[in-house]
């Protein structure tokens, strides 16, 4: 692969899967429990891992991106999070806009670009790794009945498939073979079919609803037994090849 194919697959790859994986994250924290001090504690180092694969992916990226990484709902969904406690960087989001504006890649700057994704890599595939041993941790417990958790097992599969897919993308691009976001049609719709009954579930008509209804509904706090950011993973995902 040429060093500006790698860049730009390298700058797509990055920019949407740090921020799914930091969204995942986000939404597990709020529901776990005491009994879950363990898993949280992780979490939390996962979310901070995943800020910073976000701060480095925009900054390398500027020049390089094609389609956006954020929806209409992005900037609400984040606040409503923090009524959860749980705080997003805002200025992520401002320089991941201001990063998406920009047409050309800054002169000179090719080579670092290069190496900063090289390295952005191995760290992003780590940090998916981290996340999904927390996940198949959460999992296991609630099937052998020894904890409860707030969110279905389906919820917990589906983040396992789609931050396994970044963690594979990572490691096919850094073996030099192309690598983008990934969309399972099978995986897509036993989501959004769980997501559309979560929200059924708090009184809304939404059991044919669409992906960006859920994230709009759920962007003004009409679902309020998930956390939010769970229906802006739905939607980003909606939009992979």
């Amino acid at each position: 692969m040429l060093r500006e194919e790698y860049i730009r697959s390298a700058a797509a790859l990055h920019i949407e899967g740090a921020r799914t994986l930091r969204d995942s994250a986000a939404s597990l924290l709020p529901c776990c429990t005491l009994f879950a001090a363990t898993a949280s504690l992780k979490l939390q180092r996962v979310f901070t891992a995943a800020e910073e694969l976000m701060r480095r992916a925009v900054s390398l990226s500027a020049g390089l991106i094609e389609r956006s990484a954020m929806t209409k709902h992005t900037a609400v969904i984040e606040a409503r999070m923090r009524l959860l406690g749980i705080e997003p960087d805002a200025s992520l989001t401002h320089a991941q806009t201001a990063c998406e504006k920009t047409r050309d890649v800054p002169p000179g700057t090719r080579a670092d670009v290069f190496d900063g994704f090289v390295a952005l890599g191995i760290d992003a595939e780590r940090a998916a790794a981290d996340f999904l041993q927390i996940v198949d941790y959460i999992s296991a417990a609630m099937r052998e009945g020894r904890s409860c958790f707030a969110l279905p097992l389906s919820v917990l599969k589906f983040l396992h498939i789609v931050n396994a897919d970044y963690a594979a993308a990572c490691r096919r691009l850094a073996e030099g073979e192309e690598a983008k976001t990934l969309r399972r049609d099978d995986a897509y719709e036993q989501f959004l079919q769980t997501l559309r009954y979560i929200a059924y579930l708090q009184g809304a008509e939404a059991m044919n609803a669409s992906a960006d209804t859920l994230a709009a509904l759920a962007a003004g706090g009409m679902i309020a037994a998930v956390p939010p950011a769970l229906y802006d993973v739905l939607l980003r995902y909606e939009r992979y090849e």
